[in-house]
């Protein structure tokens, strides 16, 4: 199952680049996974972020995730 994950090269501070990328993250502290990339800039605009933001800052990575064997 294919699924998409942000990351940016901002860090908290407002540096660029120095300590690689940081990733949005769940309540558990796993990078935080959407559907689709519509989902992901959804959640991000529903969370104060601004679209011009967003389009210059924000990358999208689409991860595909392993099904749990049961």
């Amino acid at each position: 199952m294919n699924r998409v994950v942000c990351k940016t090269l901002v860090c908290n501070d407002g540096v660029v680049g120095i300590n690689g990328y940081q990733y949005l993250l769940d309540d558990e502290g796993y990078a935080k996974r959407f559907d689709t990339k519509d989902s992901a800039v959804k959640f991000l605009l529903d969370n104060g972020e601004n679209i011009d933001w967003i389009e210059e800052w924000v990358e999208f990575e689409t991860i595909t995730e392993k099904r749990k064997e049961t």
